[in-house]
Parts: structure tokens; sequence; C-alpha cells
């Protein structure tokens, strides 16, 4: 009997020991479970897929000389929040533009930012956010469409109802992702990108590093309603994230995956986590979770082979009680060496 009660325990513990020294955080035996039976692994791109440290690459203007659209930029964004916000700022500190007060500032979440500087209205953001307020040259919508295919995130900036310009900031993809990807679908899992980004950019990174399916132009609460769906058409859904904005998504799948580099509200609502944020630790979690498990249905399998023909032998008077002491041992030292594979895995 002592073998089925180390049969699941010695495993987990030796599965999660050994995950623990490739960098995987296991919280509980429940995460090792669900990575075993996964249908999609859906992957949030900013700091996930990509390195979460975008840079501003083209600047176009129209009507305005750079320096007055990086400086109006960065004016704004410095009131914001937003990850790309950091990369338009830092442009501006190279290029000596100048940061000033903003007032009336105010944030359309997944659209953009708006507010004034010296009583002038400012817009950035999205295409669709500032056709909203004014219309757009096809010069600027020409370069925007180019840098796109490029996965590139563009942002217009609008100044008293005129597009002045557009902004290309490029987010590089880990040199890990692709690698990571192609090992998931090796094991059979299908993968999903969800982004804020456009559809051509995210087209573009999704043919980079091989995603099959892409959720584009998705709001931060979208995140949570496409976990959702893909549960209720019956689907395992594993996500991967390592923002504030994902948490929600991250607690609601069947496996919340985060990255260690993210938030402290992501690793919280994970159930592992990869410490150093590498990719290739997602398919790793998977190949882990699945050999612990086959591990635990062997143990099980033997410890209840020895008690189903060792019990009836017993209560017969056929097993001798110095043999039948020798086999409860060394059913559960087989358990326990049978467990101890896992550190090879």
């Amino acid at each position: 009997p002592c073998a089925l009660g180390l049969a699941t325990p010695t495993a987990i513990l030796v599965g999660t020991g050994r995950a623990a020294q490739h960098g995987v955080f296991i919280k509980n035996g429940e995460a090792l479970e669900r990575g075993e039976k996964i249908d999609i692994i859906m992957l949030d791109k900013t700091g996930t897929i990509t390195q979460g440290k975008p840079v501003v690459t083209d600047i176009i203007v129209d009507g305005i000389d750079e320096e007055g659209l990086l400086s109006v930029a960065a004016s704004i964004e410095s009131s914001s929040e937003h990850p790309l916000a950091l990369s338009i700022i830092n442009k501006a500190k190279e290029e000596g533009a100048d940061i000033q007060k903003v007032q009336k500032f105010s944030s359309v979440t997944g659209k953009g930012i708006k507010g004034f500087v010296d009583d002038i209205e400012i817009r950035i953001g999205r295409k669709s956010f500032i056709e909203e307020a004014t219309t757009i040259s096809s010069t600027l919508i020409t370069a925007a469409d180019q840098y796109e295919h490029q996965a590139k995130t563009v942002v217009y900036v609008m100044v008293n109802n005129t597009c002045v310009g557009i902004i290309a900031i490029a987010d590089e993809v880990k040199k890990e992702s692709n690698e990571a990807i192609q090992q998931l679908h090796a094991l059979g899992i299908k993968t999903a990108m969800v982004t804020g980004d456009n559809q051509k950019t995210a087209e573009a990174i999704a043919q980079k590093v091989g995603v099959t399916q892409i959720h584009a132009e998705v709001f931060p609460n979208d995140k949570l309603n496409i976990v959702k769906a893909e549960q209720k058409e019956g689907r395992r859904i594993a996500f991967v994230g390592d923002g504030i904005n994902d948490a929600p998504a991250l607690t609601q799948a069947d496996l919340g995956i985060a990255m260690g580099t993210g938030t402290d509200i992501a690793i919280e609502a994970g159930q592992i986590v990869l410490v150093g944020g590498d990719p290739l630790k997602i398919p790793e979690a998977i190949k882990l979770s699945r050999r612990t498990f086959k591990t635990i249905k062997q143990n099980l399998f033997w410890a209840f082979i020895y008690n189903t023909v060792g019990i009836p032998l017993a209560a017969l008077g056929f097993l001798n009680p110095m043999f039948a002491a020798g086999a409860m041992a060394f059913s559960s030292i087989s358990v326990l060496l049978n467990s101890l594979r896992l550190k090879r895995a």
C-alpha cells in the first residue's frame, strides 16, 4: 500500500524540482496536470514573443519638422503608461527635442491619448483614433502601410486637427521565439498570438515566428473574452503573458504561464512562472508536465499490480511473510526510483 501513497507525490516533487533547475517555477501539482492537456497556447506579443523594448525607427513628417513632431509627441506621451510611450520619449531626448507640460490629458484605452500643450490640442494613437477628428494624407497612409508590413507599429500624431506625421516603432522579436513555437507545434499544440497591433503588423510578426493564429487589434479587456470564447468551444487553453492587462486572461485560462520578466500582478496570476522570460521554456514546461504524468501513471500501474497480486496471495497463505515484507519495500523503492528518472528528463 505504501507504493500507492508514494506514486503521485514523489513524481510531482521530482518534476517540479527538475523544472526549477531549468528556470520553470511550477506553483502546484494542478499546474502540471493542466500542462499535460493543452490544445492551444495563446501568447501575448509584447514581452513574450518580442523583447518588450520598443524603439523608434522611422519618422515621417507632413507640415512640421521632425524635432517639432517629437516634441509634441513626447510631451503628451510623458503622461502615458503605454509601453510604446518610453520609446518616443527616449527618441525625443536623443534628438534634443523639448518636452513640455501637458494639460487636460486623457487616455482612450486601446486607441490613443490626447491633451493640450500651450492650448494646442494633440492626439497620438491609432489611425482610427486620429480619423475621428481629422483626415490623414495619402502620403502618410502609404508610408505607414510600408512600415506595418515590416512588423513595425505605427502611431499617428495630430496637432490642432491636422495629422502632421507618423512614428514607426519596432519591438525586436526574441531570437528563441521561432524555435519555441516550432517545438510547440511538434508537440501537437496550436499557437495563437494576441496583440493590440493592427492586422498587417501582426501578420508580419506571426510570419517571422510561425504562429498559426492571430488575434490583432485587441483591446486589453478583450484578451479575457478571447480565452473564454475558445474554452466555450471545448478547447483547453494556456495563456502566456507578462503585463498587468494579461492577468485576467492568465487567471481564466486552463493554464496561466507568466514571464518572470513581467509585472508582479502577472507573476502572481500565473500558475507557472518562466524565470528570465525565455520562450523556449514554454515547450520545456509542457514536455516536463507530460513526462511527470506519464511517470505518475507508471507508478500507479506498478503499485496496483503489486497489490493486486500480493494481497490475494498473502490472504490465502501462499506468500511467506519475509518475502511479503521484502516485496512491500521493493514496491516503494521501485516507485521512488521511477520518479527519480525525471531528474534526467
